[in-house]
């Protein structure tokens, strides 16, 4: 008995203290964790300890001991490729980094993330052994010569990115003799050069650029995941491009495969890290592609306009950004005493504040002045003008970022016009230096074609009778009529010509370009409308001339006993009058829905139903009635497109449109959101109410039957407005209610 108590004394004695040590060696393994210091540290992860790991993880002796001899791990970070691998403000983001930061956590690393470099000098410095852990790459036989690679944690299908006037293909052997953007390092360059060596390649620092690359005509495709250059275009706005359909090609599907990558040199690393993903689970996976390829995950990091590392140097190298204008072109841009003024002066001031850079003016005289201090490089951009052909030749062009009608001006008494055809043989002003003269003397050939210096001397010859009409850019027009207080002049019709504003940048200066280009395409649309409403009015008044039928009433009531058989001619001149401004009544009527009116669906456009939000949110503030939003989604829509073409997804869109549309109260707002997503603003009605109108819909909408596609369902998301909330808290409390509701199975409502 003795005996057994002595050894029970013992076995408590040596339990105690294991556990100080085991506290102790905890307190001086957190301490070590936080002296630690790294070149370029980003972020370090807490592991769990290692006791913890070898139980979760079933690790051998040996693993053990190389985790205890190796606490903290390199692994790489891409500058910029979302949603998998990016930086904001040195700060790794991503799918890939949520993923190896879940397998840290497991394993019970330290994860120390390597950024600053492109993608092609991490993928150099991983084979130099300077990075232990390379992500979200595919793998190759070159690189599993020297490699473990991980299985496969997402894949997605190739497909080619074009331009959408290009015609459709998906056949690699159309690109035979054609340029195509490839980021530097990517293993589908191999791919090319040894099955299709026709095919020219330039290799760019990222996907962003080959993306920029393709929307400005630079070359004619670029290759990427399906689900990644989606997320590209919808992130970045490329609205100008399309997929084609998957590649039919097995070697190249082969590399679209995601997995992380050690090398041979260290295999117990391999085998940890291969432990920890195979404990993460199918619905943490669709978690995570949930969370980065919504559009909660396209809004992160969306303030940065994702220059590269040699963007960056370029910036810090140039002291300041020199630009010309058009000097006298309100309200776009002119000089006024020596300083810039309008839009051109609130854009700047938004691209220096985004590069945080200065930019100086090089004043000129003209258009024709400043076009030649860009070709001789006194000047590095123009940040309001319009692409020609001739300018091309000195002139790279980001993609627009303003674009207006070119309008026909007419004196009052004029009648409709449908377009410059009618203008035959007749007088028409234009501006000498716009780009609009030729097209309308090349297409228009017997308009009497008056070139003038400006737009003001164009519209003073038209109030003086010189000449007819003016062609001129709407919003010039407008504010010059308004200005000058030319008040008998009109917007007769519109020309069917676009005034379609870019960044002009000195040619071949690639990297001020692509710089250029970034910041043009992420302009917020609210700071585009906030210049637009400062510089820009678009209302116009039609008014008809009343003053003219009293004077003929009267002629006719002195002589009526004379001209009774003219009766009938001044009743038919009447009756043109009236028609004519009936016609034109109706025709401002039709251009102002077609701004407001998505033109497949016939709904309320994205643009107009964020402005009645913001209006309706206002009022909800004031009155504290009732707002709820339904953020509606077509279930696999993709899928119709695949299967059944774009016309058989256009027939769903705009079927599901119009059941919104009559199945909805006449008080509520219904808009198409972008792409196969919908919005409704409920108005006066709380969110029980929203959702009993909801699953109407969906029931109504599953119930019906559809052309080739033959059923469809649609997901609901419900947010009803909380007091001190944004509209963009609003959008996103209903986007994730959606997503829930797609989680759960689609085909439902769901409430936030």
């Amino acid at each position: 008995m003795l005996i057994l108590l002595l050894h029970l004394r013992l076995l408590f004695i040596r339990s105690a203290l294991a556990c100080c040590c085991l506290l102790c060696t905890l307190s001086v393994v957190h301490s070590c964790l936080a002296l630690q210091t790294n070149q370029k540290p980003v972020e370090s992860i807490t592991p769990h300890t290692i006791t913890d790991a070898t139980s979760f993880l079933n690790l051998s002796p040996q693993e053990r001991q190389w985790l205890a001899d190796h606490p903290e791990v390199t692994v790489s970070n891409e500058f910029d490729w979302p949603p998998f691998d990016f930086t904001v403000s040195g700060k790794p983001q991503g799918f890939g980094i949520d993923l190896m930061n879940l397998i840290a956590e497991r394993a019970g690393f330290s994860f120390t993330y390597i950024n600053g470099y492109t993608w092609d000098e991490l993928v150099q410095m991983f084979f130099d052994g300077k990075i232990d852990v390379l992500h979200s790459l595919s793998a190759t036989p070159e690189r599993l010569e020297k490699a473990f690679f991980s299985p496969p944690y997402y894949h997605s299908k190739n497909v080619l990115i074009l331009r959408s006037d290009t015609d459709e293909t998906n056949q690699l052997d159309d690109l035979e003799g054609k340029i195509i953007a490839l980021p530097q390092g990517w293993s589908s360059i191999q791919f090319f050069h040894k099955n299709y060596p026709g095919i020219h390649i330039i290799e760019v620092e990222s996907s962003r650029q080959a993306l920029e690359y393709v929307d400005q005509g630079k070359v004619f495709a670029t290759l990427e995941q399906e689900g990644i250059a989606a997320y590209f275009m919808k992130k970045f706005g490329f609205h100008d491009l399309k997929l084609s359909k998957w590649i039919e090609n097995e070697e190249l599907q082969r590399t679209s495969s995601m997995h992380f990558a050690v090398l041979h040199d260290k295999p117990l690393l391999f085998s940890i890290l291969d432990k920890a993903l195979a404990t993460i689970q199918p619905d943490e996976l669709d978690s995570l592609v949930q969370k980065w390829f919504s559009r909660e995950g396209r809004q992160i990091g969306s303030e940065d306009i994702g220059l590269t590392p040699a963007e960056k140097n370029f910036l810090l190298a140039k002291s300041s950004i020199a630009y010309c204008i058009s000097p006298d072109n309100m309200p776009f841009e002119a000089i006024d005493n020596g300083q810039l003024t309008g839009m051109s002066s609130d854009f700047i001031e938004m691209f220096s504040e985004q590069l945080d850079i200065s930019f100086t003016l090089v004043p000129t005289a003209s258009l024709a002045e400043s076009l030649s201090q860009i070709k001789n490089g006194t000047c590095d951009i123009l940040p309001m003008i319009n692409q020609t052909a001739e300018r091309k030749s000195f002139l790279d062009y980001t993609s627009p970022y303003l674009t207006y009608e070119i309008a026909i001006i007419t004196r009052e008494q004029e009648g409709f016009i449908g377009n410059l055809g009618d203008l035959s043989g007749r007088r028409v002003a234009i501006p000498a230096e716009v780009f609009t003269g030729d097209l309308v003397t090349r297409n228009f050939p017997k308009i009497d074609l008056i070139r003038l210096p400006n737009t003001q001397q164009c519209l003073l010859q038209l109030a003086s009778g010189e000449v007819d009409a003016a062609v001129l850019s709407l919003p010039a027009a407008t504010f010059h009529i308004r200005h000058m207080g030319l008040n008998d002049l009109k917007v007769a019709g519109y020309s069917g010509m676009k005034d379609i504003i870019r960044i002009g940048v000195q040619k071949d200066n690639i990297q001020l370009h692509s710089i250029m280009s970034k910041v043009a395409r992420t302009i917020p649309l609210q700071d585009i409308e906030t210049v637009n409403q400062k510089w820009v009015s678009l209302t116009f008044e039609h008014r008809f001339d009343y003053s003219l039928m009293w004077k003929i009433i009267g002629a006719i009531g002195i002589v009526m006993t004379i001209v009774l058989i003219w009766n009938w001619q001044l009743m038919r001149l009447n009756k043109q009058l009236a028609s004519a401004h009936d016609e034109l009544e109706i025709k401002s009527k039709q251009l102002e829905k077609i701004a407001i009116t998505d033109a497949l669906t016939g709904l309320y456009n994205r643009r107009y139903i964020e402005e009645r939000l913001e209006e309706e949110i206002r009022r909800q503030r004031r009155y504290n009635h009732n707002l709820s939003v339904l953020l509606i989604d077509i279930d696999h829509f993709k899928l119709v497109n695949d299967v059944h073409g774009h016309q058989a997804g256009d027939k769903v869109l705009q079927k599901i449109a119009h059941i919104l549309l009559t199945e909805t109260r006449e008080s509520d707002i219904v808009g198409r959101w972008g792409g196969e997503e919908f919005l409704i603003l409920c108005l006066e009605n709380d969110i029980t109410g929203a959702a009993v109108q909801a699953e109407n819909l969906r029931q109504h909408i599953s119930k019906t039957s559809f052309v080739k596609v033959l059923t469809q369902t649609a997901s609901f998301g419900i947010a009803c407005y909380l007091p001190g909330e944004s509209k963009d808290d609003l959008i996103l409390r209903a986007d994730k209610a959606l997503y829930k509701a797609k989680e759960n199975g689609r085909n439902r409502v769901e409430l936030a």
